[in-house]
């Protein structure tokens, strides 16, 4: 059958290489959404100041108008994660989710991000959500929910009323427990976590955490990404986000894939979907390769290599998330990740941070489905 595409004109024209969403059967992947135009103009009243609230507001209403064309909404929205270039500007932020999501909430996750490839973009976001099925809140575990066979859930944040713990390592003890109860609070074991992704604030937390995830998690452990940002909460220096799915998954290990440097399964498959940890530009004897531009290429030919041996291939993606260190290394993404997607090409969300090892430019992680190549795309003609 092959991809389907519903056009609009009433968003973004894209910049690079990505559509606005893709559906594979009940289930939508909206990619990062800004608070723009048709013709890129960022929202707000007063030229050369940057709007935040008007900035916002567009981004939900953008949010919405690709939600209803691939036949659902953002009271429907099951996970939603946004990008804020200043974490000062949060209480604006929580008022207008609160306005357009705060009756249905989903599970929520903020992190900050040092600036967008749009100059004075403030915010962006992305997001799951349900076209069809039951969709369960659990405002007891954290504000995890699940659907379609699936929780997703944020750790790291304490409850309302409780302060951060001291230092890094008390923080990732309670963040993991914290995880774990949520998991087993709403019906799931720790065994069906397939997917983490940790935000942390100091690159130099990164060992201890994966000595942390070694020892509390049960193998196989989950695909594992692991970005150098400020989470969204003060006083955190790390959050958790996780995806469980009823009776877990199973590893994929490519024979020949040089080992990445955090533990974690590369990619794990449970039932259709593939999740791909962050992959980074690593050729084949695991070295970094020079430049960004090959660095984008050897880490897609490692995610390429992850879907062939999960019996899929690139047309199966459905969104990916990928981080750089730099933004002035935008073009150069853009030329290695242009030669590993066609048209329609899957949404994705691009921000800034750090990474696992320092010399590395860049990430990427996937999320795939065994009929992707079907799938629904919304993009703009």
């Amino acid at each position: 059958m092959g991809k389907q595409v519903i056009h609009t004109d009433q968003v973004m024209r894209p910049i690079a290489h990505f559509s606005h969403a893709a559906r594979i059967g009940g289930i939508v992947h909206l990619g990062a959404t800004a608070g723009t135009d048709a013709a890129r103009r960022l929202s707000g009243s007063t030229p050369g100041l940057v709007d935040v609230a008007a900035q916002t507001r567009r981004m939900f209403e953008n949010a919405a108008l690709v939600l209803g064309l691939a036949g659902t909404d953002l009271a429907r929205a099951v996970k939603v994660k946004t990008y804020l270039n200043d974490l000062r500007d949060r209480p604006v932020y929580d008022a207008l989710f609160a306005e357009f999501c705060g009756r249905d909430a989903p599970c929520h996750v903020v992190v900050g991000s040092a600036g967008f490839p749009l100059p004075q973009a403030a915010i962006e976001l992305d997001l799951l959500a349900l076209a069809e099925g039951a969709i369960r809140r659990h405002p007891a575990q954290g504000g995890a929910v699940s659907a379609g066979g699936r929780l997703h859930s944020l750790a790291g944040p304490a409850r309302p009323g409780e302060a951060a713990p001291a230092g890094f390592i008390a923080q990732c003890e309670a963040a993991l427990a914290l995880l774990q109860a949520d998991v087993t609070g709403c019906g799931f074991a720790p065994s069906d976590l397939v997917y983490l992704h940790a935000t942390l604030a100091d690159a130099r937390d990164i060992p201890a955490f994966g000595e942390a995830i070694r020892a509390r998690l049960p193998a196989p452990l989950p695909a594992l990404s692991v970005v150098v940002a400020q989470p969204g909460e003060p006083g955190w220096r790390l959050q958790i986000e996780a995806v469980a799915a009823a009776g877990g998954g199973r590893p994929i290990v490519p024979t020949g894939l040089p080992a990445g440097p955090l533990p974690g399964s590369p990619a794990m498959l449970a039932g259709p979907d593939l999740y791909v940890s962050g992959q980074l530009g690593l050729a084949s004897d695991g070295a970094l390769a020079a430049g960004v531009e090959a660095q984008t290429r050897a880490a897609w030919m490692r995610v390429e290599a992850l879907l062939a041996a999960a019996g899929m291939s690139g047309a199966d993606v459905l969104r990916t998330n990928n981080v750089l260190v730099d933004w002035r290394d935008y073009a150069g993404f853009n030329a290695g990740y242009g030669a590993h997607v066609t048209e329609p090409y899957p949404p994705r969300a691009t921000v800034l941070g750090g990474l696992a090892l320092s010399p590395a430019l860049v990430q990427v992680e996937a999320i795939a489905h065994r009929d992707g190549a079907n799938a629904t795309i919304v993009q703009v003609r």
